[in-house]
């Protein structure tokens, strides 16, 4: 297998917690610096370190072990503290069981983030599906499915699991391969050069920020634009980290990186028994970190680690 990128690792660590602060605060300087990227950059990275030629079996099994028992494992946990709490204090929501199990864009705390890892899961199917076509096509797929988001949201947004949001975010994952391709030919200095042209849309007010899962993908052409620049920097002067952090600090990045499905599909739970509003505290902030990630690297040396953390190889996708 080959040698993770302790960068990319810190990355994914960033994006983990961005996350996690988009689901605290909610204001609009929090949602200008974070939902711009946030969520594209995870989607970007699958296109990035994409294993092409891998049989549609293959990728089933490995996305399944990676993000689908971890999925079921959750919602299966959190679905048994609702039902805890209903018993003991009657405050569970009607429908609150069955839009966790319809989940997508009809899945709220404590089940906020299942969307994406529900949404990560079909898209690399589709992908894969696409892959025996030529390029042309998966292209096509992602611009028409961009186009009918823009259109019409509450479409988009209406299928289980996130399934209509697959098409849209397909332009993700085709800019991650086209970033690629581009790698021999980019330097460190491209990086920050992508970087600066992202934050230059955000802060002209171009760049507005992403709200996939309720199908908003920002201004027309420029969210989107917007997204890959940013992220396409941040993996650029990322990968460069790589001959500065140590062998130690390598690990340690890469422990906290493996656990972060965990963080992702557990925070929520924090944040709904906090009863967080839309605008957070430092404390909801800490809480919904630090507790999750703790939890995840004490289960990571577990015989349960498989399916509350997934099966994550040591190398790269």
């Amino acid at each position: 297998m080959g040698t993770r990128s302790a960068g990319i690792d810190l990355l994914r660590i960033i994006g983990i917690a961005a996350v996690v602060v988009g689901h605290v605060w909610g204001g609009s300087i929090a949602r200008a610096a974070i939902y711009t990227w946030h969520v594209p950059l995870f989607f970007i990275l699958t296109g990035y370190f994409w294993t092409r030629g891998r049989p549609m079996a293959d990728e089933f099994r490995k996305r399944w072990r990676s993000l689908g028992v971890p999925y079921l494992t959750w919602l299966a946990l959190l679905i048994a503290l609702l039902v805890v709490a209903d018993a003991v204090t009657g405050e569970v929501a009607d429908g609150t069981f069955g839009d966790a199990l319809y989940g997508g864009t009809a899945a709220v705390r404590p089940f906020s983030a299942f969307w994406f890892v529900s949404v990560l899961f079909l898209l690399a199917l589709a992908y894969r599906a696409l892959e025996r076509f030529p390029a042309g096509v998966a292209w096509a797929v992602a611009l028409v499915g961009l186009l009918v988001a823009y259109l019409a949201p509450p479409l988009v947004t209406a299928g289980p699991l996130g399934l209509f949001l697959v098409p849209a975010c397909l332009i993700f994952v085709l800019s991650g391969r086209l970033l690629r391709q581009l790698r021999p030919h980019l330097s460190v200095g491209a990086g920050a050069v992508l970087l600066a042209l992202g934050a230059a849309l955000v802060v002209s007010g171009l760049g507005t920020p992403l709200d996939i899962k309720a199908g908003n993908f920002g201004a027309p052409g420029f969210g989107v634009l917007t997204a890959v620049l940013i992220s396409g920097g941040l993996i650029l002067l990322a990968e460069a980290l790589d001959t500065r952090i140590g062998g130690g600090a390598a690990r340690t990045i890469n422990r906290l990186s493996v656990c972060g499905i965990a963080v992702v599909l557990s925070h929520a739970a924090v944040l709904w028994v906090l009863h967080t509003p839309s605008s957070g505290g430092w404390s909801h902030l800490a809480a919904a970190l630090v507790p999750p990630w703790a939890f995840a690297l004490v289960a990571l040396r577990t015989p349960a680690s498989p399916y509350l953390l997934g099966a994550n190889g040591g190398g790269r996708r």
